[in-house]
Order: structure tokens, then C-alpha cells, then sequence
């Protein structure tokens, strides 16, 4: 089912209320007049010089550790949610994007259980999040979608969002939400802050997915030096007992259900695998550039 996005004006969308409604259930929302930055100072020329530190590059974006200064504020909801005593943060929690118009990324959910707050703060982008209880399929062991380039949403198969964010909207996009982002404008830059809640869901198809295989990753290290790029061992920004946490409840048989289940995805990965990496080279091919 094609879904209405949900957008309110921070003035008139309390701590409380977004907790309640938003972060706890985990449901998306786009936050408007969230104007917290100098955009006469931050500007793409700005961005380079300030943060564009190769050894932090990853993936089309940039890590930072929190900036809170300059022509750079972190609203004051983002501060609040990044010290909740049930979220986990890591050193380097704040992100930057910029992509020229055009950019589309590979449909994906974020790893590490990642809840991101998205601040759009030049150009215009458009999101389709698909719901983690009727998920793409997924690449095997990883977090993209193994779909090729004629895919499209399905109402009848997927619940999605399909919308766009502008200058000053603030969009909250919870752990397993997969999103595809096309970048509209000629410069598209982004703010995101990213945290991991301290206890796992499983209310979801993909949140037991995703603990099924922290348990995975915890027993057969094997599969990390394979197919993830992070450090496990700071899974969430907290490593062990998080790692603890998520896979308390996964025994083997079910751990090893969850290894034939990713097994059996490889039939699919290898019929699309031509157009996923052209998927994801165009993808690569364009991070933080302008045209």
C-alpha cells in the first residue's frame, strides 16, 4: 500500500508528542522549518574544505564527530534523542551528504540498527522508504536490496512512502526502513545524526532478520571479514553488550535458519548482479560532487 507521509511543524510538535508517536513506534516523519544552519556559510565550498577527510569518507558520506557551531546547529530535538539513556551513540555520529541532481542511491536499510534524523539543508530530494514488515529482497548477509533497475513499488506487495524533502525539513527515519533517495536539485547536501536504540525489535520481519544475524556474525566471525565493512566488535557504538543484547533471544537452530534463509538468496543475487553493480557504481560514481 502506497502510505501518506506524515509532516509537521517543529513549533507545533512537542518532545513528548514525537516520542511518543514518532520514535517509539518507530514511524517516519518529516519535521519542517528546522532551519538550524547558516546555509549563506555552508555551502558546498565550505563542506570540501571542512570535511573532506578521505580517511572518514565512506560510501558517498562523511563521518564527523557531533558539530555544534559555526554555520553548523544540531536541533535541539536531535540533541535531545542522542542522550536518551536508550540509545546508543557512537564516537562519530553526525554524517554529511552531497550529491549532484540525478544521484540515486541502491536501495538499503541502515546497519548497526540505525535510527537517522535526515536535515535536508540544500536542494530537494525524494524518499521512498519501504516498511521493514514488507522488505525488498535482501542482498544475502547485507543490508541492500537485490532488485534490478526495472524494479518498482508494488502497492500491492510493499507499504511505502514516496515523498520529497526540502530546505529545513528534518526527516526521522527509523532502524530498517529501507529508502531509496533520488537527488533533485543541482546540489543536494544533507545533515543525517545517527543513534542505535539499546534494545533490539523484533516486532518486524526485518528486526528479527537483523538480530538472527548479529548472532551470526557473533558465532562465525568468518562472515564479517566476508560481507561488512564495519568493525563489529563496536556493533551500535557499544560492541559486546549490544552484540549481547540483540542476539540473547536467537538459539542455534534459529541462527542457522537464518544462515539457509540468506543461503537461498544467492539464486536471485546472481540473475540481478549485473544490474546491481551498475546500480551501485552509479551510486558510488557521484558522491560528494557537484556538477
Amino acid at each position: 500500500m502506497k502510505l501518506e507521509i506524515e509532516k509537521r511543524n517543529i513549533d507545533g510538535l512537542s518532545y513528548e508528542e514525537f516520542v511518543n508517536s514518532y520514535l517509539l513506534p518507530e514511524k517516519p516523519i518529516v519535521i519542517r522549518g528546522v532551519n538550524t544552519f547558516d546555509s549563506a556559510m555552508l555551502t558546498p565550498e565550505y563542506v570540501v574544505e571542512n570535511f573532506s577527510d578521505e580517511n572518514k569518507r565512506e560510501a558517498g558520506w562523511f563521518d564527523s564527530d557531533l558539530v555544534d557551531d559555526g554555520p553548523i546547529r544540531i536541533p535541539d530535538l536531535v540533541k535531545s534523542l542522542l542522550a536518551r539513556e536508550d540509545m546508543s551513540v557512537r564516537k562519530s555520529p553526525m554524517r554529511l551528504f552531497m550529491q549532484p541532481g540525478g544521484h540515486v542511491t541502491l536501495p538499503h536499510y541502515d546497519g548497526n540498527s540505525l535510527h537517522g534524523l535526515n536535515q535536508q539543508v540544500i536542494g530537494k530530494k525524494r524518499w521512498i522508504l519501504t516498511s521493514p514488515n514488507t522488505p525488498l529482497p535482501n542482498i544475502p548477509f547485507m543490508f541492500a536490496g537485490s532488485v534490478g533497475k526495472d524494479f518498482t513499488y508494488d502497492p500491492d506487495k510493499y507499504d511505502f512512502y514516496d515523498f520529497h524533502t526540502e530546505s529545513g525539513d528534518l526527516l526521522f527515519l527509523p532502524r530498517y526502513w529501507y529508502h531509496e533517495v533520488h537527488s533533485i536539485a543541482q546540489v543536494n547536501l544533507n545533515l543525517n545524526w545517527v543513534m542505535t536504540p539499546r534494545t533490539p525489535n523484533e516486532s518486524s520481519i526485518l528486526g528479527r532478520r537483523e538480530v538472527e544475524i548479529v548472532k551470526l556474525r557473533n558465532s562465525m566471525p568468518m562472515i564479517n571479514k566476508a560481507f561488512f565493512p564495519d568493525e563489529f566488535s563496536s556493533y551500535g557504538g557499544q560492541g559486546k553488550e549490544l552484540i549481547d543484547t540483540y542476539s540473547k533471544n536467537v538459539g542455534t537452530s534459529r541462527m542457522l535458519g537464518r544462515l539457509l534463509k540468506e543461503l537461498c538468496g544467492y539464486p536471485r543475487l546472481l540473475f540481478l548482479a549485473t544490474q546491481i553493480k551498475s546500480r551501485a557504481d552509479d551510486f558510488s560514481k557521484n558522491n560528494f560532487k557537484v556538477k
